[in-house]
This record gives C-alpha cells, structure tokens and sequence, in this order.
C-alpha cells in the first residue's frame, strides 16, 4: 500500500473533500486512480467506487433518519439529483431511502412491543 495512504486514518472525509469522486480521491492522496483502485481492494475488499457508494448511502441513510428530505441530501452528499440518490440507495439497501425507515421504524415498533409483552 502506498505510504500516502498508510497515514489517511478518515477516508470519510476524503472523500467529502474530493466530492465523492474517487479520481479527486486519489488526486488529493497524491497517487494515480489505479493505485488507490488496488489499495482500495487490498484494504476495503472492493472498489472505490463501491465504497464511496456505500459511505454515500449510509450518510444518506442517516440524513434520511433525521427526516431530511430527499432534496437537501443531494445536495449534502452531491448526488447529481433525487432520482440518483433513490437509484443508488437501491443499488445497496434493495429499496427507496423513506421506504427502507418506515420498514425499520416498523420492525423497531414491532420489537419495543414484544418485549414489553415477554
């Protein structure tokens, strides 16, 4: 692995820097996209591309939670508009941002009520 990236400890925040662009990712480390693309896959087990997918989405998720509306996560996480970020969530949870809470929401209620039954 290269030493540049041997120091990075938050890659969240390179990647919130480079604007969730793995080129500007490995123009901010100083290396070639193809380099972090195999750093990447020595230490993540997948592509840059997947990770910053799946940090984008966990953000979203997060954001979502929050009862942030689509429109202002695009803008937070830099999706180009709601139908990517919808098409991306889906990609890595199986459905839509609102859908996926409602179902925890509801799986977390149905929980709270069996324990408070047992």
């Amino acid at each position: 692995m290269s030493a540049c990236l041997l120091r990075i400890e938050d890659w969240e925040q390179v990647a919130r820097e480079a604007g969730f662009q793995p080129a500007r990712m490995a123009a901010l480390c100083r290396i070639s996209l193809r380099q972090l693309e195999r750093d990447f896959e020595k230490q993540f087990r997948k592509t840059p591309t997947e990770w910053v997918r799946e940090l984008r989405c966990r953000l979203a998720l997060m954001l979502a939670h929050q009862n942030l509306m689509n429109k202002a996560i695009v803008v937070e996480l830099k999706f180009s508009d709601a139908s990517h970020l919808c098409h991306e969530f889906k990609r890595v949870y199986k459905e839509s941002p609102r859908k996926f809470i409602r179902r925890m929401v509801m799986e977390t209620n149905v929980a709270t009520r069996q324990q408070f039954r047992s």
